[in-house]
């Protein structure tokens, strides 16, 4: 059954997956938007496809050990690589003199950390890092290509950072709420199959119970002295036994049988297999049954 922790470790590793995915296609379509623009380096682009294809395959090899940590630190080095190449390009794209919306990539990478982000601490780190690259590299251009900027620009990237924020949080909440539901159903099944057992063994030791009342009270009546402190210790025994069925059954209304549930497998008491050791010990009880009801009080 899959516990919380390991649907975590999945979802952070499918985030980091994704993440690493969208760099090495996102960058690659950037690149073939940017061969218009002479200066343009190539280096930026090489090297965020690169590091996105090799976290991808890193992922992939280690798909069957996920974890959280591996997960948040593959997503933010994948992060960290993104920034610094649109810290190169956009520059670039602002002195190209063309119609240009400024930081359309860090706006859209800000979104995109708030679906697919692993942790809380680490996609709240990443959209700070999209929105502070845009600004930052907004103070170092051209005041000319500063006062070319559509209006707004370029604090709308705080918006969207902030809406990512908020994305974020709803989303990691929610994926929270599925871990502990899971958790919760994965306790009530363990406490339903405990039950079930208690009350295949209440009603599995209910005839031994029985037969050895039946037989206490059998060899009393013959009045014999010296039987008399065994049976007084078998009598208690039974009453013990009989307080631990009472107790076994307080499990009988919790629980709604189904079909192929009614009986105790007699392997999972005694231990042993096969057809012939469940007969053996059907016939022995049945002996053992008919010896006492051949005992006649005197």
């Amino acid at each position: 059954m899959t516990t919380s922790l390991d649907l975590a470790a999945r979802h952070a590793w499918r985030g980091a997956l994704a993440a690493a995915i969208l760099n090495a296609t996102g960058m690659s379509a950037d690149f073939l938007l940017a061969r218009t623009i002479p200066s343009m380096p190539v280096y930026p682009y090489a090297t965020s496809v690169g590091v996105g294809i090799a976290l991808t395959l890193f992922l992939l090899i280690r798909r069957q050990r996920p974890t959280v940590r591996l997960g948040s630190a593959v997503f933010m080095v994948n992060n960290i690589v993104i920034l610094a190449a649109l810290w190169v390009t956009s520059g670039y794209w602002a002195t190209t003199g063309m119609a240009w919306t400024p930081f359309q990539a860090n706006k859209l990478g800000a979104l995109a950390v708030a679906m697919l982000a692993p942790e809380l601490s680490v996609g709240l780190a990443s959209i700070a890092g999209f929105a502070a690259v845009a600004l930052g590299k907004s103070y170092f251009l051209d005041p000319d290509i500063q006062r070319g900027f559509p209006v707004g620009e370029p604090w709308l990237i705080l918006i969207y950072a902030l809406f990512a924020g908020v994305l974020l949080v709803y989303r990691l909440r929610g994926l929270a709420i599925e871990r502990d539901m899971l958790r919760v159903q994965a306790e009530a099944a363990a406490s339903e199959r405990l039950a079930r057992t208690f009350l295949r063994l209440s009603d599995y030791a209910n005839t031994p119970i029985q037969t050895i009342a039946f037989a206490t009270k059998l060899l009393r009546a013959k009045n014999r002295d010296d039987l008399t402190p065994i049976l007084d210790r078998l009598e208690r025994a039974v009453e013990r036994l009989k307080e631990l069925s009472d107790a076994l059954t307080h499990y009988q209304k919790a629980h709604h049988w189904r079909p192929g549930e009614e009986s105790l497998d007699t392997t999972m008491v005694t231990g042993h297999s096969g057809a012939g050791s469940a007969t053996e010990s059907t016939t022995s009880t049945s002996t053992g049954a008919w010896r006492i009801s051949s005992v006649k009080p005197s």
